[in-house]
């Protein structure tokens, strides 16, 4: 079955970005240079995204807004969904002026939902941002053996 393919792969993929490492990557660089947006559970294994431990990593620090700001500016397109999801969650002066910048980007994110990966419009996740769709995943505590 083709989907089931693709899910294998997929946790194949993501259990290679995300086993202990012996230094802990840095949040901000992940979330600059990453190319899939993804939130919740992914793969047949459900595990979290290697961007969303990035930015649940980044809301936890002290200075998380401001390199949450910079990252808006400096971010992949999925980077920059990132920053302005948490921007959303943590500093809605911070979010509306950093919306500002990024209403006119066109391009195409790689996501993945559940075990879907596709491609889709930043304006159309940046619009589910708005509407506060990604809000909930972030509230969501994960066990730490699913991390």
């Amino acid at each position: 079955m083709k989907i089931k393919g693709h899910c294998v792969t997929l946790s194949i993929i993501l259990l290679s970005l995300t086993s202990a490492s012996p230094v802990e990557a840095d949040a901000g660089a992940t979330l600059q240079k990453t190319g899939m947006f993804a939130l919740g559970g992914i793969g047949v294994a459900g595990m979290m995204s290697e961007g969303e431990r990035a930015l649940r990593k980044m809301l936890k620090e002290q200075d998380g807004t401001a390199r949450l700001e910079k990252l808006v500016l400096s971010g992949s397109p999925a980077g920059k969904l990132y920053a302005l999801l948490g921007l959303r969650i943590r500093d809605r002066a911070a979010y509306e002026r950093a919306l500002e910048k990024c209403r006119t980007l066109d391009a195409k994110v790689e996501t993945a939902r559940g075990c879907i990966l596709q491609q889709e419009s930043f304006r159309d996740l940046l619009k589910g941002i708005e509407r506060g769709q990604y809000d909930n995943f972030l509230a969501r505590e994960w066990p730490e053996n699913a991390r």
